[in-house]
């Protein structure tokens, strides 16, 4: 029997207070971070929250339990994204993969998985990702400072990795026309999110357009204008016989029936850096950072490291498969920094029910990764760093159910083997060649843009041997 107005009120999962119109935006009002915020609704209201932002029905869920639900066992009604929130309809996100919905998705995942996993052309991903890694180890050598100079050297790294598979051929750091396009994508990403107030409120879009919706606008055409450039050169070059990047993909199909668009190639490029960038810099980041804190930790990885490559400079992935600690460390390090505490939101189409609870429809839903990662029932002493723990008995790299920093299920992240694969080879890069010091007694989270990565902090590189 349908459930009354009335009791479909009753069932709403527990939640705070609402006011009238603001309803619960006031409460997380502040300078502390949302996730952080979330985390002490909890402790009220249990691992099943629901708030109201303005006109923005809002889910959270918690722990490894519930969101495993939402991801697997419930996928089909929480698989969508909340394309109704005026940020996405404004800038035509859904014309990409990590906002489209349905059908659509599945082509453009389709479509763009090839790039990221196997690889095309004859440039494989991991002599792509070495050569990077090479890179950002002659950088080091040139460079000293703290974290920001690791980052902004990280960055680099990972955006050229994108280049060389969207566009197939990599920059040298100076380029001109590259130090524009890392510009422009880093100030893309800092406007990227859902916090955007005409989300809450979609009436105020009947007022004058904003200077940061004005600027917004201004930095998305200069990005669509270099992508489309790129495209037009790709066009002119193109051999159908010789298919070694994304555009080549594109150019490929784009007779064919249903074929994916240019603007949906200009859509995957920015979801490409936007969700695949910044966020591996930021987790080798955090990586050196908690080399530098735990001395030992980063000896023991050195010494595999060392007896596993000898006289090489650089893993391939082979050589990862034979040092489980040095994989240990960097999943340990995923797990406690939470770069996306909250993941992408999902979102339901249709009124379902969790947990005994309504859900209403064009409800966005939050899955909790922070609490999946530090969930007492799943991890032993969860907020202390300690690599072991993805160690089984036999010494082999052992699954956590409770482990997943790429989120799960049919929208897990599509780059998640190629990110992961930066990490690993970058970091056992480094490790082989520098010895990182003098770094902060502790690591504290701040979350400047997108992602959560910690405070600036200082360390110091020294090198091993040297750089050829």
């Amino acid at each position: 029997m349908a459930l009354s107005q009335k009791d479909k009120k009753k069932a709403l999962p527990p939640g705070p207070r609402r006011y009238p119109v603001l309803g619960n935006l006031t409460q997380l009002k502040g300078d502390e971070m949302l996730y952080v915020k979330l985390n002490e609704m909890r402790k009220t209201h249990g691992d099943v929250l629901y708030l109201q932002l303005g006109a923005v029905k809002m889910l959270v869920v918690f722990g490894h339990d519930k969101v495993s639900k939402i991801l697997l066992d419930q996928k089909d009604s929480f698989k969508f994204r909340p394309i109704w929130l005026v940020e996405i309809k404004s800038l035509e996100l859904t014309k990409g993969i990590v906002w489209s919905n349905g059908l659509q998705n599945e082509k453009l995942r389709k479509f763009a998985l090839p790039t990221v996993h196997p690889g095309l052309g004859s440039v494989t991903l991991v002599q792509r990702v070495q050569t990077e890694a090479d890179m950002v180890a002659k950088a080091l050598l040139k460079e000293k400072g703290d974290s920001a100079t690791l980052k902004k050297v990280f960055y680099q790294a990972i955006c050229n990795i994108n280049c060389g598979l969207i566009f197939g051929s990599r920059y040298e750091y100076t380029d001109s026309e590259f130090q524009e396009f890392i510009c422009l994508m880093d100030q893309l990403l800092q406007r990227q999110g859902v916090k955007n107030p005409l989300n809450f409120f979609p009436i105020l879009q009947k007022l004058p357009e904003s200077k940061k919706t004005k600027e917004t606008k201004c930095v998305i055409s200069k990005v669509s204008e270099f992508i489309h450039t790129k495209i037009a050169a790709a066009r002119e070059k193109f051999d159908s016989g010789n298919i070694g990047s994304l555009l080549d993909a594109y150019l490929a199909q784009e007779d064919a029936e249903n074929s994916v668009t240019e603007e949906n190639v200009y859509h995957i490029v920015r979801d490409f850096f936007v969700a695949g960038t910044e966020n591996v810099a930021i987790g080798l980041v955090w990586l050196i950072g908690y080399m530098a804190i735990h001395t030992d930790v980063q000896e023991k990885c050195r010494n595999c490291i060392v007896e596993t490559l000898g006289g090489k400079q650089t893993a391939d992935m082979e050589d990862i498969k034979k040092m489980p600690y040095v994989e240990a460390t960097v999943q340990e390090v995923l797990r406690l920094a939470n770069i996306a505490p909250l993941s992408v939101p999902h979102a339901v189409h249709e009124e379902v029910e969790f947990e005994g609870f309504i859900v209403p429809k064009d409800t966005m839903v939050l899955t909790h990764l922070q609490s999946v990662h530090t969930d007492p029932n799943y991890w032993e002493d969860s907020e202390t760093f300690n690599p072991d723990r993805f160690i089984g008995a036999e010494g082999t790299l052992e699954k956590k159910d409770a482990f997943y920093p790429y989120s799960i299920g049919s929208r897990y992240c599509l780059a998640a083997k190629l990110a992961q694969m930066e990490l690993l080879i970058t970091f056992s890069t480094l490790l082989k060649r520098f010895k990182f010091t003098d770094g902060p007694q502790s690591l504290n989270p701040s979350q400047p843009g997108a992602f959560v990565e910690p405070q600036n902090f200082s360390v110091t590189w020294t090198p091993i041997e040297s750089v050829n």
